[in-house]
């Protein structure tokens, strides 16, 4: 057996022992503490942010009312009906760049994205010869459109009409179906479905 060194080396008194235990113990409930106070917390939000962070309720509620002034107040009250698909469509990019950027709502995020891109194929395929794309605004207000929207043919505005609302109608579709099994994205997944699909509001205006 290896030689030991015993140099100043002393039993310990019950004392000296019931003083170690309670230090040990109390090193243990500091280090738990630390542990507890350095977890981040997810209980009120939707997961884990891909970025490290958390989502709340107020954050979607926010994002969906963003969206929803954009398309109904926006888009809808655009003057000629000529823009409205492509406007919808650049309001889908500004709805998916907004989601919150966690595993939960990866989904939808590449769902309204790709209804985005359909819908702006949309236009682009009917495209009018005679009449340029333009940037909209809201009034005195920030809102405006991200991009110039491109304007619809007069001839070719119901069948893109049409196009536009299938589109619409797919991407409520597959919303719905890719809830997430937890309650908070179930209603989150059911409030963008919602919003989405009332998109197809203004696409229906004539004039």
């Amino acid at each position: 057996f290896p030689q030991r060194n015993l140099v100043g080396f002393r039993c310990k008194q019950p004392s000296d022992i019931a003083l170690t235990r309670f230090r040990a113990l109390s090193a243990l409930t500091f280090m738990a503490t630390l542990l507890a106070m350095a977890a981040p917390s997810h209980s009120q939000g939707y997961g884990t942010d891909r970025r490290g962070g958390g989502t709340t309720q107020a954050e979607v509620d926010g994002v969906i009312r963003g969206f929803t002034e954009g398309v109904q107040q926006l888009c809808g009250n655009i003057p000629d009906p000529a823009f409205r698909v492509d406007c919808v469509a650049d309001y889908f990019d500004w709805l998916a760049d907004r989601l919150p950027q966690t595993r939960e709502f990866r989904e939808a995020e590449r769902i309204i994205r790709d209804a985005a891109s359909q819908l702006n194929r949309v236009a682009r395929d009917n495209a009018s010869t005679t009449k340029r794309p333009a940037v909209f605004r809201l009034g005195n207000s920030s809102r405006q459109t991200s991009r110039a929207v491109i304007p619809i043919a007069p001839e070719r505005q119901a069948r893109a009409r049409s196009a536009a609302l299938a589109i619409v109608e797919e991407a409520e579709t597959r919303l719905l179906r890719s809830a997430d099994r937890s309650q908070r994205s179930r209603v989150a997944f059911a409030n963008i479905a919602a919003i989405v699909g009332d998109s197809s509001a203004v696409l229906l205006r004539a004039s």
